[in-house]
């Protein structure tokens, strides 16, 4: 590891008003190493939470954030990995520097107001030869050792783990702390007449109104946001607020295996047919109200928004709303991995199909990081396409990357700026409050 990554700095090198402050107090310590101001400074953070986030006096639109690590075992180095912030080709900038002759690890990152990503905490031991003069060797989170959330983060424990969160950022308030579900989830097989067996999550919130229409919300990747990131809960909490009126969630798992899920979600015509046909069908039944497809919201991120705005372009007959977070646009049909690089300027497949499509009855809503490189091109270009046709079509290019604590504010801005107006201007819903569950429910009028 080079000396100017590990070694010792000089008060000039370092970006924090707050860690000048610091070492200035540490190397007035003489003979006590710093101790009192260190612990003064560890419990400080401890009460106001990690990262330090500080003004840019030239830059009023962006902030300094310093993510810092105290230092538990021996290491040669520490990195940050932070989402399309630090990892990739930029990993070199999530490498910390240690203050002075302390414990203490930071780095300063200068970044936009809106800003929000997760991040980790990698420490590497001595000779670890995955640590290379610049950083990681791989670039990326795979592999690396130590994982760690950030200690004095206090949303660390939360779904989405350590984050930055900047002023103007959309709201997360429906996934943090929210309420027990208050409804039932089920787990089934669902076997499709080719064959395949799709495994499904049935969320449907409590009502006491048996005559209530619900609206559904359809979930790729539903593993992820049923166990990890707590949909459930969030839509809960959303339904309580009167944000959004009682909607049902159904969760389409995926595969672990990136191979599978690719084939599963690779804009296969056949698997969107089986959602709209079957899937749609034999879940309406099993719900209280009948859902008609206008109420119905289908949301996908990555590969799933590849394919959520697939179904928008082949199969608009069956959702009324789709929501596509971070769609792949490097995808074509017979890839089974994402290419190391896409040829500038030309035409993704997904821009293809839009060309080609029908101009359906269905709103969709396109959400894409800033940090996420030739997507955003990609994007901007579908959308403007998507428009110029006569499609209900929205793009939000938002301060983030590809992570799930932007794709949950983007779900939930979705289902409440889009969806459920949708519904409303066309004059089906009206609300009411239930008095059994204190929920907004929903009547015909």
């Amino acid at each position: 590891m080079s000396d100017a990554t590990a070694g010792d700095e000089a008060e000039s090198e370092i970006e924090s008003p707050r860690l000048r402050r610091l070492l200035n107090e540490v190397r007035n310590e003489a003979g006590v190493d710093g101790g009192a101001a260190l612990d003064h400074f560890w419990r400080e953070l401890a009460d106001a939470g990690a990262p330090l986030v500080e003004p840019v006096p030239d830059a009023p639109g962006e902030r300094l954030v310093t993510v810092v690590w105290r230092e538990d075992r021996p290491v040669a180095g520490v990195y940050v990995l932070a989402n399309r912030v630090t990892d990739k080709h930029l990993a070199r900038r999530g490498m910390m520097r240690r203050l002075g002759g302390t414990g203490l690890w930071h780095v300063s990152l200068r970044l936009p107001r809106g800003l929000r990503c997760s991040y980790r905490i990698h420490p590497f031991g001595p000779d670890d030869p995955r640590l290379g003069e610049d950083g990681p060797r791989s670039g990326s989170a795979r592999g690396l050792p130590d994982d760690r959330m950030d200690p004095f983060n206090h949303q660390a424990t939360g779904p989405f783990g350590s984050m930055i969160e900047l002023d103007g950022a959309p709201s997360l308030a429906d996934w943090l702390n929210p309420p027990a579900p208050a409804g039932r989830t089920d787990a089934f097989d669902f076997p499709a007449a080719d064959g395949t067996v799709h495994r499904l999550r049935c969320f449907v919130p409590a009502t006491d109104d048996p005559d209530a229409e619900l609206g559904l919300l359809v979930l790729f990747d539903g593993e992820k946001w049923f166990d990890r990131y707590g949909v459930t809960r969030a839509i809960t909490a959303a339904t309580a607020a009167g944000r959004i009126p009682p909607m049902a969630v159904l969760g389409v798992e995926a595969s672990a295996d990136p191979a599978e899920r690719m084939r599963q979600l690779g804009a296969d015509p056949r698997f969107v047919d089986t959602l709209a046909d079957e899937i749609l069908p034999a879940v309406a039944a099993r719900l209280p109200g009948l859902t008609r497809p206008r109420h119905t919201v289908l949301c996908g991120q990555s590969l799933g928004g590849l394919t959520a705005l697939a179904a928008a372009l082949w199969r608009p007959d069956a959702f009324g709303t789709v929501l596509a977070h971070s769609a792949s646009t490097w995808w074509r049909p017979g890839m089974t991995a994402r290419p190391g690089a896409t040829a500038p300027g030309a035409d993704s497949w997904l821009y293809e199909q839009a060309a080609a499509a029908p101009v359906g009855d269905v709103a969709i809503r396109v959400d894409v990081g800033r940090n996420e490189g030739s997507m955003v091109d990609d994007l901007r270009k579908l959308h403007t396409l998507l428009v110029s046709r006569g499609f209900d079509a929205a793009l939000d290019v938002y301060s983030g990357g590809h992570d799930f604590c932007c794709w949950a504010a983007a779900l939930m801005d979705g289902l409440t700026g889009t969806a459920v107006p949708r519904w409303r201007r066309r004059g089906t819903v009206r609300h009411g409050v239930s008095r059994r569950t204190g929920l907004p429910r929903r009547q015909p009028t």
